[in-house]
Parts: C-alpha cells; sequence; structure tokens
C-alpha cells in the first residue's frame, strides 16, 4: 500500500474510534453529551482530511468544518449537501473541552451530531478506494 493511501487509511480509522467513543458516551446513563459532541466533530474533520489527503489537497490545520467542506466541494461537488447539517460541529471542538457557561449540548443534540458524523463518514468511505478504507475499527 502506499503511504497515501496508508495515511488515509490511518485517518479514516481515528475518524472510526471517534464515532466509537461518541456512541459509548451516548449509551452511558446518563449520557456524557459533550464528549459525544466533541468526538462527533472530530470524526468529521478527520474524515474530511482524509479525504482532502486522498485528493492531494494542501489544507491548514484547523477544526473549522465548514472551510474544510469547502475544499472538500472542489473536488466533489456533492459534498455541498453536508454545509448546513457538519458545518455547525465546529463548535464542538473546543467549546465543551474547556469550562463553559452555556448550556451544554442536550442528549437530542448529541444524537443528531452523531447522526450526521456516521453520514459524513460514510458519505466520504464512498469516495475512496476499498484499499484505503480502515482495517481495523479499534
Amino acid at each position: 500500500m502506499s503511504p497515501e493511501l496508508e495515511l488515509v487509511q490511518q485517518w479514516l480509522e481515528h475518524a472510526a474510534v471517534d464515532l466509537r467513543v461518541a456512541e459509548l458516551s451516548l449509551a452511558d446513563h446518563p449520557p456524557v453529551c459533550k464528549a459525544a459532541c466533541f468526538h462527533c466533530q472530530q470524526a468529521v474533520e478527520k474524515s474530511l482530511k482524509a479525504f482532502l489527503i486522498h485528493r492531494d489537497m494542501v489544507f491548514e490545520w484547523t477544526h473549522e468544518i465548514e472551510y474544510l467542506l469547502e475544499l472538500c466541494d472542489k473536488q466533489d461537488e456533492a459534498f455541498s449537501q453536508w454545509h448546513p447539517s457538519a458545518s455547525p460541529l465546529s463548535v464542538y471542538a473546543v467549546r465543551f473541552r474547556y469550562p463553559y457557561a452555556g448550556p451544554a449540548p442536550t442528549p437530542e443534540e448529541a444524537r443528531a451530531a452523531l447522526d450526521v458524523a456516521r453520514g459524513v463518514y460514510e458519505f466520504v468511505l464512498e469516495r475512496l478506494p476499498a484499499e484505503a478504507h480502515p482495517r481495523r475499527q479499534s
């Protein structure tokens, strides 16, 4: 496997772990919504970066989903469908990782974020060759 495909695969493996942690956080009693939302944002970010790396696109190291989606759009216009649902997840990258006076995300918001994260992850997988797909879901 080429080093490029191996790197793409590693990004996707990390995204899959973030999805799993988000699922486990939501399954806890009570659900750990802050952690779930953070990991959903991370799964989307890493999935998009995997796609961009596969396409040899240079990008800034950022947590901004909108920016990453705009770059993905330049390679495949079908990514535009994710702007309304995925871009708002950017706030979860930092907001709840530190003390924050505002309200925490609700279980419904966290489940919606998980649905978006799963959707983006699967969407990216569909656009990549099978050999770039994750070997393991650890």
